[in-house]
């Protein structure tokens, strides 16, 4: 039989056709689908590869300053290969270039994770810490973090920026992870599904491999616990991206933007501010909080060490390798992992709980 050809009109675009149809994106700043689109981020970034590793640690520096591909490479419209074979025949040498074909070495890493075990959509890869906040869930603290209301402003400025625009960079979502599961000591399945919800670049392998690993549920060798208040001093110390998404404190001076509840009475009413009104206090005491979890994790830290003895959890987890594999596992571990994973920062040792 004959197969019949059809084909738009010409002068249908894809801009026509969205708004024919008002085709109103859900989230703001989504950048334009397919694969021309992609190309042309990928020969911007190509050029400009140099300044990668100096660009995705702060929030403001990484929207524009890593490669943007993230969304592409989630929905297929570039795959991890053509990039690599892009980047090597384009882009010059040097440690911005190193850096980003290894997080692209990562993303393919965690994809056959998944595919060796898909249990890390729902199961702890140790089952030591199989449920592990169940019993500490308290839908008030999950709210507060989700909608950010949290009382910790960079917290609170990622998770706004994430439901409004679905994107962030490595560094926030890890904080706010760590937050989520080692402050609040909420279960990470809920939080894991809400990124998972909200994400442009969604992807199941990335995302829910990256939380267990930043939870700490694989047991070993490392746990990093990010403080909020930290990453303000060091990631948006004149206070741009928390201005932006927490308008409420846009009138309070720099040095109060990383402990806001801090702020004297005076400069709060000069401001036109009230802490605790206009904006939460912090919704757990961090040292109390940081401290109630160790004590937890400390209880069962050598059992998940034992459990590692096993050689499918010690496979699924990464470490069947041995010490050696362990240890390049720790030392690059959730850098960049992701489509999104743009920075992973410093670890610290298992049952070590050092400021991040």
């Amino acid at each position: 039989s004959t197969v019949t050809s059809r084909s738009f009109d010409s002068g249908i675009d894809i801009s026509t056709i969205e708004d024919h149809y008002d085709l109103t994106p859900l989230k703001s700043a989504v950048p334009r689908g397919g694969t021309g689109p992609a190309r042309k981020r990928l020969s911007a970034f190509a050029e400009r590869i140099d300044d990668y590793p100096g660009n995705i640690s702060a929030p403001t520096d990484a929207r524009d300053g890593t490669s943007g591909l993230s969304p592409y490479l989630a929905f297929g419209c570039l795959s991890v290969r053509q990039v690599i074979q892009y980047i090597e025949a384009h882009a010059p040498d040097g440690r911005g270039k190193e850096m980003f074909v290894s997080r692209l070495f990562w993303n393919k890493h965690y994809e056959q994770k998944l595919e060796d075990w898909p249990g890390w959509l729902d199961t702890a890869v140790n089952p030591v810490f199989e449920g592990f906040n169940t019993a500490q869930y308290d839908p008030d603290l999950v709210a507060a973090w989700k909608h950010g209301r949290t009382g910790f402003p960079m917290v609170d400025a990622s998770m706004r920026c994430l439901k409004e625009t679905g994107w962030l960079n490595f560094r926030m979502r890890a904080m706010c992870a760590s937050v989520y599961y080692h402050l609040l000591q909420q279960p990470w399945r809920i939080g894991a599904d809400w990124f998972y919800h909200h994400l442009i670049d969604a992807s199941a392998a990335i995302n829910y491999t990256q939380w267990q690993s930043q939870c700490g549920l694989i047991g070993k060798p490392t746990l990093r616990l990010y403080n909020p208040r930290k990453q303000v001093r060091d990631q948006d110390p004149d206070g741009e991206f928390i201005r932006r998404w927490v308008p409420e404190l846009d009138s309070l001076p720099d040095e109060y933007l990383d402990r806001p509840e801090g702020t004297p009475v005076h400069v709060q009413a000069s401001c036109g501010v009230s802490i605790g009104e206009d904006y939460p206090h912090p919704v757990v005491d961090y040292d109390a909080a940081r401290q109630a979890f160790r004590r937890r994790y400390e209880e069962v830290r050598a059992d998940a060490a034992d459990a590692l003895q096993d050689s499918a959890i010690a496979r699924r987890a990464s470490f069947s390798g041995g010490r050696e594999a362990a240890a390049r596992i720790a030392a690059e571990h959730g850098t960049d992992a992701s489509n999104g994973a743009e920075d992973g920062g410093t670890q610290s040792t298992l049952g070590s709980f050092g400021d991040e």
